[in-house]
Order: C-alpha cells, then structure tokens, then sequence
C-alpha cells in the first residue's frame, strides 16, 4: 500500500514538474524537462550516498572482526591464568 502510494505521488509529482528547463553543463546548454532533471538528481544522490554508506559498513565491520579477535584473545588469557595454580611468595 505504501509502495502504491509513493508511486502515485511520483507520477503525480513527474506530471506538475514537466516544463522544460535549461541545463548548463559547462561545454554546452539542454533543454530537458524538470522532473527528468529531479530524477537524475535523486539517482546521483542516492548512489553516492549507498557507495558512502557500503564503505562506513565495510569500516564497521573490520573494526569490529578486529575487535572480537581481540576479546577472544584477553578471555583466553583469562582462562589461562584462572587455571594456573597460586604461589605463595
């Protein structure tokens, strides 16, 4: 129902926002229309920020494998030391 609805307010919002608008890229000038404009702007947007978003994660993820080995290293230490007898000096 969700997914229905953002679709419908999609086409509705590509419908009003469908007047030509002119696009300076630097090297020349386009007259497209707005809501493909949007559109592209919204793609680009979004897959800069997933590819930003995967390599946070990725980050995380080393950190955090980094941070279990180390954990598993200090309670088998602990482990070893519990098990040694006790010397009195």
């Amino acid at each position: 129902l969700v997914l229905l609805l953002a679709l419908v307010l999609g086409v509705a919002f590509g419908f009003f926002n469908f007047q030509e608008v002119t696009v300076d890229f630097l090297w020349a000038d386009a007259r497209v229309p707005l809501v493909i404009v949007l559109a592209l702007t919204f793609v680009i947007g979004f897959a800069l920020a997933f590819v930003l978003l995967t390599a946070r994660l990725l980050g995380l993820r080393t950190a955090l494998a980094r941070s279990r080995r180390d954990l598993e290293s200090a309670q088998s230490e602990i482990r070893n030391l519990r098990s040694m007898p006790i010397h009195d000096a």
